[in-house]
């Protein structure tokens, strides 16, 4: 596995850091970002909370060719960071040069800075971006005895994805399969092809709706996932789970998931999780990937997922079918398909998870049961009303977001889509981000921990 290290930040954050750097033609700048930090098993990641800008009475020299912030600033950013339990990203410009690369003096300060970092931050590790006009170089510093190593990769996270890759193995790109996906690139392109076929996704619930998700995104040229699914399969399962059969029941869905997938792309790279994914151990597995589907039913599993988003910068595009029916006919119902991440609404915000049906989720049968009775939790619909037509409609709707994601071909730019099955009307729902999980725990990566056992 080749390593790639990432700075992972949102689009007005980037801008910021851009305009500012920049402004000047000739005169080196620089400022601070307090960031979260995670190690997954490609690499390490910082992930941008924060933009600190000094002021300019907060440097002490500034010219041409060199700067220097003052002590008093640099402690006012350390502080904050020790603060709030996060580390620092220190960013400076070479306006001026073609080729950048750091000077013996840009070595020198970041080496003393790092060490002070390691002091006063118990140990945390320090990034280092350098900006030109044109390119981008960056470093980690894990201590300041070792040597940094490279940033492979700026990742801007929003309500669309971008790679901007900053070392030589990241931008090699693998001979796509032209005569295959020749229909797709039509419509994306050989670069467009080229991204899909270098993403690792994962996929959390391998029912209906998951295991058609994991059909398309490999007829699409997915060749990495994840597939996490503590569940077997059921008799009643057979009618709408892809690639199952009768002699399937019992087996386990994701075992179904990979062997589907083995048919069709038998060189794809699948990893298979039969656990829950509230689990430390299943959400750190699920660092690895690049965009998550949410295909479960339940809001435990979502909210553990919403705060895996929120730290690591991950997008979780997260499935939802309900129907209503009399017993005879369907009275109603909706389709839903919703975007979460870094300066978007998360589940919460929506009202798509709720912590009072979390904690029922949660008990045991028997004290379910009681708390029912006396009225504290209204009853949770153990089964509901699933048709194969709907669940593979909804996952196209939720592949379709996933290609917006990346290519950025819809001009309505809401993240949460709801298709009602009655009325064939398609909504797009707006909220604002409120003072909930997504805001607290945006941007933090390890720094806090999950909702999990």
């Amino acid at each position: 596995m080749i390593e790639l290290n990432t700075v992972r930040i949102t689009a007005d954050t980037y801008k910021k850091l851009r305009d500012y750097l920049l402004q000047e033609a000739s005169k080196e700048a620089a400022c601070f970002i307090l960031a979260g930090f995670f190690n997954n098993r490609r690499g390490s990641h910082f992930v941008a909370r924060e933009l600190i800008i000094p002021e300019d009475k907060d440097y002490d020299e500034r010219g041409d060719y060199h700067i220097q912030v003052s002590p008093i600033f640099f402690n006012r950013v350390i502080s904050k960071a020790e603060r709030e339990g996060l580390t620092v990203i220190s960013c400076h410009s070479h306006p001026w040069a073609n080729k950048l690369s750091y000077s013996p003096s840009d070595d020198y300060g970041e080496r003393i800075s790092t060490k002070t970092l390691f002091d006063c931050l118990s140990g945390k590790p320090m990034g280092s971006l350098l900006l030109g006009k044109e390119n981008i170089i960056g470093r980690v510093w894990s201590n300041p005895n070792s040597k940094p190593t490279t940033i492979d990769q700026i990742r801007i996270v929003g309500r669309h994805l971008w790679f901007w890759p900053l070392s030589e193995h990241v931008q090699s790109a693998t001979s796509s399969q032209d005569e295959v996906y020749a229909r797709q690139i039509l419509a994306f392109g050989k670069k467009g092809q080229h991204i899909l076929s270098t993403m690792k996704i994962g996929i959390v619930g391998l029912g209906g709706t998951g295991s058609c998700i994991a059909e398309q995104l490999t007829r699409l040229g997915i060749s990495d996932l994840i597939l996490v699914d503590n569940d077997h399969l059921e008799s009643s399962n057979t009618t709408r789970v892809y690639g199952s059969t009768a002699r399937d029941v019992t087996l386990s869905k994701v075992s179904i998931a990979r062997v589907n997938i083995k048919r069709i792309q038998p060189k794809a790279k699948v990893e298979d999780v039969s656990l829950s994914v509230i689990s430390q151990k299943v959400l750190s597995i699920l660092k690895d990937c690049d965009v998550v589907f949410s295909c479960t039913d339940r809001h435990a599993p979502r909210s553990v997922l919403n705060e895996l988003s929120y730290q690591c910068f991950i997008p979780v595009i997260d499935i939802g079918v309900g129907l209503n029916s009399d017993g005879e006919r369907i009275t109603g119902g909706s389709i839903r398909a919703t975007l979460i991440g870094p300066e978007m609404p998360c589940l919460f915000c929506y009202g798509l998870v709720k912590p009072e049906t979390i904690s029922a989720e949660l008990m045991n049968p028997r004290e379910l049961l009681q708390r029912q009775q006396e009225g504290y939790i209204e009853g949770l619909k153990e089964e509901a009303p699933s048709v194969i037509s709907f669940t593979t409609t909804a996952a196209g709707l939720g592949i379709t977001l996933f290609l917006d994601l990346l290519f950025s071909y819809m001009k309505n730019q809401s993240s949460n889509f709801i298709f009602d099955v009655t009325s064939f009307d398609l909504c797009r729902l707006s909220v604002s981000p409120r003072d909930c999980s997504c805001l607290m725990r945006f941007g933090r990566g390890d720094y806090m921990p999950f909702s999990a056992p």
